[in-house]
């Protein structure tokens, strides 16, 4: 009897222990497809896939008031400009400084603006001398008063620009170089 009963445990064991590696076996295979759906998703996430906005439809830009030309603009390369040599000016009056040396680069969204640059430079430089030399040491010593000059020069080369029949002008304008002594 004692033999029977080891035969029978052997009987169910073998029986049981199939069923139990099938099944372990799928849990293992649906928790690797699990793991890649993840990893997957995951690395969208990671590089920014659902971050993108919705395009907008012909309809929803005009209804914005966008036209394709706006819209143009916002995809536009930007094209970058070095107005060189830098800029060397004396101040006037009796000021801690007695010069100041300026690096401006501009920036464009079209060619043809870049052209127009390009091709009225003396002009522009000499609109750019002609208001840098009026500028006080005490006023361009302040963040304030370089971004008032900023605006200004943005003002003034753009409005160079638009007498020579340009509309797109520059659409910034920065400092590489500030240098006062």
């Amino acid at each position: 009897m004692a033999s029977d009963d080891l035969e029978l445990d052997g009987d169910i064991e073998g029986e049981e222990g199939a069923p139990k590696s099938k099944k372990m076996m799928i849990i293992i295979i649906i928790g690797v497809v699990l793991l890649l759906i993840v990893g997957v998703v995951g690395g969208l996430f990671a590089t920014g896939f659902f971050d993108g906005e919705a395009e907008q439809t012909d309809t929803e830009q005009t209804a914005k008031g966008e036209g394709e030309e706006a819209v143009a603009e916002e995809n536009a390369e930007l094209i970058y400009w070095p107005l060189e040599p830098a800029f060397v000016l004396n101040f006037e009056g009796k000021s801690k400084a007695r010069y100041m040396q300026i690096g401006l680069e501009v920036v464009m969204t079209n060619e043809k603006a870049s052209a127009a640059v390009k091709k009225h430079s003396p002009v522009i430089r000499n609109e750019i001398v002609l208001l840098l030399s009026g500028q006080k040491y005490e006023e361009m010593i302040t963040p304030e008063g370089k971004e008032q000059l900023r605006a200004e020069l943005i003002e003034v080369i753009n409005g160079i620009l638009k007498q020579r029949k340009v509309k797109k002008g520059i659409t910034n304008l920065y400092f590489t170089s500030f240098v006062m002594q």
